[in-house]
């Protein structure tokens, strides 16, 4: 036993580690997928816009945008060149030049695809256009989903985008893209409408998840619900909700903050709902070393803010790489509620890993919004996990159910006497404490009676003809009292004592007695002159409304005393009725 015992527990990391291998491989592949490599992001949003190149320059203390279009290029040979901006942040000059095409004048700069804190734009020109727009989470101007700059160009002539940012962190590399007005019109309008309507999803199911997990005070529900409305809180504050459309400084909180959060409650969640410490307990220590690392993780993030994106993104890719693997280990385990929860997994695994390498500077995005893109997969996975949630509650409901089932049945064999088919003394016992929870609301139309029954020659047929005859008038009595009526339950209390329950008036208890004798007399022609039944029957007062334990102890009372009367009275009978011969040899 030892050894099965220590076998099944080498075996458990081995299909942990193959549930976790899973998805790691099914990520990395995503992740250095050919398609990761793309030269321009594919448009998922609406109609691609120009992408034009953009070069970036290290910035210093005081420097100065150039003056016009002309003075540019001289602008630029003064300053110092790096490969791109240090995901770290800092300061730094974005330029990039651009021909307009197709030949319209209305044109919207959108300087977009990471998150930053201040940036000042300036468009310039060879026709000597010069603009200026401000932007960035920390002026209060940003133009949800993106900073914006509307310009009118003149068709045939050349356009530079000057971009002075600072930031404390990048969440990938700065993208400038330029749009015809009608192109950037459609593109906010499906964004928007995408944005506001997954943040709509995740505000709503994690309100009402949390209120049903308070109310049933269920943890997995309450976890599931603080999570979705964290998701809410990190997307608003990464979009420049509070800043843009409310105008509130929310520094040194940022974004940041609340993705670190997140691992707090989702490994806690993960290891709640698939009961890790019960089936994985070595992985539901590693689930709480994840919650403690990103407890650990917050006040560094406010610390050092230009570490905080890049302790959100290492927290939560791990968090999710914990979950999904855990979600299929459960599932190749034959965990029922895995189901859903691994789907959620997958909905949000494919787009985070689409945005990991971006956020890390190593790729640009392979899609025109792939902040956005995340967002519906969290939004996707809060659907597929309140599906999870709701398949949960089904399986504990069906649980329940058969269990009900299972005790009802149980306790039916249980108050069944198998020969006879009636209830036994168990069963007697709780139709009586159920009467006595009652009221007799209409005492006219009756009361309870009760009827103490003696199977009599039992004894003399088991000794003389065997104990099948005598299960047979058993089985006979059985079925006889069962046949009385509707309102009458028969009850075998054992050996050769039965009663029965009835309701009735007194011309029913009169009817009760002749059926009584009835059943008598078939049974001593059917069966032996010896057989038979005594019998006693009681009635309870016709005005009482509520009996107690006690008034129907008095009626088995009084029914018993009136059967043993009955009894002595039919043996008195036989032993007149036996021969002389008979007597003398009793």
């Amino acid at each position: 036993m030892r050894t099965r015992q220590h076998a099944q527990e080498r075996a458990l990391p081995r299909s942990l580690g193959r549930g976790l291998m899973v998805v790691l491989w099914l990520f990395l592949a995503l992740v250095v997928s050919p398609i990761s490599r793309a030269s321009s992001p594919f448009p998922l949003f609406g109609p691609p816009p120009q992408e034009p190149a953009v070069v970036t320059y290290k910035a210093s203390a005081g420097e100065q945008a150039p003056s016009d279009y002309a003075a540019l290029d001289s602008w630029l040979a003064s300053r110092t060149r790096v490969p791109s901006v240090n995901m770290l942040g800092g300061d730094f000059w974005l330029v990039s030049r651009f021909t307009p095409n197709p030949p319209v004048s209305d044109w919207v700069v959108t300087f977009d695809n990471t998150y930053y804190d201040n940036a000042t734009l300036w468009v310039l020109g060879d026709d000597g256009l010069r603009k200026q727009f401000e932007s960035g989470a920390d002026t209060g101007v940003n133009d949800t989903p993106r900073g914006t700059a509307p310009v009118t160009l003149t068709p045939g002539h050349h356009y530079a985008v000057v971009i002075h940012v600072t930031s404390k962190f990048f969440t990938a590399l700065p993208r400038i893209d330029v749009h015809t007005r009608a192109q950037y019109h459609k593109r906010r309008t499906s964004e928007s409408a995408l944005m506001l309507g997954s943040l709509g999803v995740l505000f709503g199911l994690g309100i009402f998840i949390l209120f049903v997990g308070l109310w049933i005070r269920d943890r997995s529900y309450t976890l599931y619900g603080s999570q979705a409305l964290i998701l809410v809180l990190g997307w608003g504050f990464f979009f420049g909700v509070p800043q843009g459309w409310f105008g509130i400084n929310t520094e040194p909180v940022n974004f940041a903050q609340w993705f670190i959060l997140l691992p707090v409650v989702h490994a806690r969640f993960t290891i709640r709902f698939l009961d890790l410490k019960r089936h994985a307990p070595r992985m539901a220590r590693v689930g709480f070393g994840i919650v403690m690392a990103s407890i650990i993780a917050l006040p560094v993030s406010l610390w050092i803010p230009s570490l905080a994106f890049l302790l959100a993104t290492a927290a939560v890719s791990i968090v999710v790489l914990f979950s999904a693997s855990m979600g299929v280990w459960s599932l190749l385990h034959g965990v029922r509620r895995a189901r859903f929860f691994t789907l959620a997994f997958m909905a949000v695994l494919i787009p985070g890993s689409i945005i990991l390498p971006v956020n890390f500077g190593l790729v640009p995005s392979i899609v025109d919004n792939a902040d956005l893109l995340t967002l519906i997969g969290n939004s996707c996975e809060a659907m597929l996990l309140a599906f999870a949630l709701a398949d949960h509650v089904k399986l504990v409901e069906d649980g329940r159910e058969r269990f009900r089932r299972g005790m009802q049945e149980a306790i039916a064999k249980a108050s069944i006497d198998t020969l006879t088919g009636l209830g036994n003394r168990l069963a007697f016992n709780v139709m009586i404490e159920e009467i006595t929870r009652r009221e007799n609301t209409d005492p006219a139309q009756g009361t309870w009676q009760i009827a103490m029954i003696d199977l009599d020659g039992l004894k003399q047929i088991n000794d003389s003809q065997g104990h099948e005859r005598g299960d047979e008038l058993l089985h006979a009595v059985g079925e006889g009292l069962a046949r009385l009526g509707y309102m009458i339950r028969a009850f075998r209390l054992g050996g050769d004592e039965f009663a029965l329950i009835a309701y009735g008036d007194e011309l029913g208890q009169q009817r009760l007695t002749r059926a009584l004798a009835e059943l008598d007399r078939a049974l001593r022609e059917s069966h032996s002159p010896d057989a038979g039944i005594s019998f006693g029957v009681c009635s309870a007062p016709a005005n009482q409304r509520q009996l107690s334990s006690a008034d129907f102890a008095e009626l088995i009372r009084e029914a018993d005393r009136t059967m043993y009367a009955h009894k002595s009275k039919r043996r008195n009978e036989r032993i007149v009725e036996l021969p002389v011969s008979e007597l003398g040899s009793e």
